[in-house]
């Protein structure tokens, strides 16, 4: 499986990804795993912020574009505590990927990402 990446990561974080991202086509992510990726995600910023308006079409696509690109995402949400509890359920339902954690008004989803032909 050849994995490409085109991110800020050193070598040992990829390497932490593309094993994680192997597990991760026939089983969900442990707890450890979880970590693992809080930790990468940590030196991330935002690839979308999600506001009043919540989750539309475009941001789903957005989303979608930025979780195939990249694998690990952070979400910024600009609301209030129960419409982000929500909006961490839907997204995982929605675009198939999975929701790593959250920090504050920050959720990180993480995604396999699809082999380059």
């Amino acid at each position: 499986m050849a994995v490409f990446v085109k991110t800020d990561f050193n070598q040992n974080q990829i390497y932490h990804l593309i094993i994680l991202m192997i597990r991760m086509e026939s089983n969900p992510l442990s707890n450890a795993e979880k970590k693992e990726l809080r930790g990468i995600a940590q030196r991330l910023k935002p690839h979308v912020h999600l506001g009043k308006h919540g989750l539309s079409e475009t941001v789903l696509n957005e989303m979608d574009t930025a979780l195939t690109k990249n694998g690990l995402i952070k979400v910024r949400f600009d609301s209030d505590r129960s419409s982000i509890s929500d909006w961490n359920r839907q997204i995982p339902e929605k675009l198939g990927c999975e929701y790593v954690g959250s920090v504050g008004k920050v959720g990180i989803f993480f995604r396999d990402m699809p082999e380059k032909p």
